[in-house]
């Protein structure tokens, strides 16, 4: 049974949040929705067994399951499938308008109305990672970080190594990513990055909404202040996580 650890309601505050924005994660069969304020939580729909990869887009959620690219309602998680063929994909993101995807050391172009997809210029053999952040897609491929125009392939490597990241998330201004058990806010643009502390090992579900960054950690949900590096728990029982994004 989930329960109540902490309130945020001290760090929201402090980071000036309008709490428009809401969590979603797939925990074993089930997906919910998340209040980020107080980590409170409702199951939507069932049938998620399995769901490694999941984001959002023009206000519908989208997840990979198995073979399938699957459109889910963020109201009440009722789903259709879009497009086939997705077995083995194993990086998926979204820009407001755009959905990637990267099987097979190929990122795709997803069209979120009807799923129809094509792939983008470029050599992705080794991509472990995809973020949209800073208004371009960022790539975790081999270890090295690339902010990428989608659209012509072009790319520029930013420094330092990401060999070891275990997860990624962004929003239109940072990029923030897990390594050796810390969290960095990386700028997008130039790869300059902040180290806002430890604690994070083995964490591999990330989201950023309304400002703020949420972390599942040993099956607790955290919300950091990515200035300060400043933390609160807010429900625990999240053992089961799969995915997780914010819309």
């Amino acid at each position: 049974m989930r329960k109540l650890v902490l309130t945020a309601a001290l760090l929201l505050a402090a980071a000036g949040t309008a709490g428009a924005g809401w969590l979603y994660a797939v925990d074993g069969d089930y997906l919910y929705s998340v209040d980020p304020c107080d980590g409170e939580w409702v199951s939507l729909s069932s049938s998620w067994t399995g769901t490694f990869l999941l984001t959002a887009c023009q206000g519908n959620l989208y997840a990979i399951q198995g073979d399938n690219l699957y459109v889910a309602d963020p109201d009440d998680g009722e789903w259709e499938s879009l497009s086939s063929t997705w077995e083995g994909a194993n990086a998926l993101t979204a820009s407001s308008n755009t959905l990637y995807a990267c099987q097979g050391g190929i990122i795709y172009e997803v069209d979120p109305s009807d799923g129809v997809w094509a792939s983008i210029p470029g050599d992705y053999e080794g991509t472990e990672f995809l973020a949209w952040a800073g208004g371009a897609l960022m790539i975790i491929q081999n270890g090295v970080l690339y902010r990428t125009d989608p659209d012509t392939g072009n790319f520029t490597e930013l420094p330092s190594s990401y060999a070891g990241t275990t997860a990624i998330a962004g929003n239109s201004s940072a990029l923030f990513v897990i390594q050796g058990g810390n969290l960095y806010n990386v700028d997008p643009y130039t790869g300059d990055y902040t180290d806002l502390g430890g604690g994070y090992s083995g964490a591999e579900e990330m989201a950023v909404v309304n400002g703020l960054v949420y972390t599942i950690w040993e099956g607790t949900l955290w919300v950091v202040d990515p200035d300060t590096g400043e933390y609160e728990g807010l429900t625990s029982g999240w053992g089961g996580v799969t995915t997780f994004c914010s819309l």
